[in-house]
């Protein structure tokens, strides 16, 4: 039964398509330098959220080793650099943290 229940949880994937509204509707409004820490927007939960450069980025988390900052970015204008296309405007990316 535990492997049934495990089975039909939501996937990433879907936990994304049910909060992409909510997200896009929170990055168009962010102003340049905005951040929001600890947010739950739709399905998803995000460590933070911040606006550089007239991109919105939603950070999920750190790796394992608190190296590498991943999430989803909105980019309505065009594909960020070392950014994996998700679907419109939206990314995914993993980053070295500096």
């Amino acid at each position: 039964m535990l492997v049934a229940a495990v089975n039909m949880a939501p996937t990433e994937a879907d936990r994304f398509a049910d909060s992409a509204g909510s997200m896009e509707t929170v990055a168009r409004s962010m102003g340049e330098g905005a951040e929001l820490e600890q947010q739950t927007i739709g399905n998803l939960t995000f460590e933070k959220v911040f606006r550089v450069n007239g991109l919105v980025y939603f950070q999920q988390g750190q790796g394992w080793l608190g190296d590498r900052v991943y999430g989803y970015v909105w980019s309505p204008r065009a594909q960020p650099r070392e950014a994996e296309h998700v679907e419109g405007p939206w990314y995914r990316y993993t980053d070295l943290e500096d």
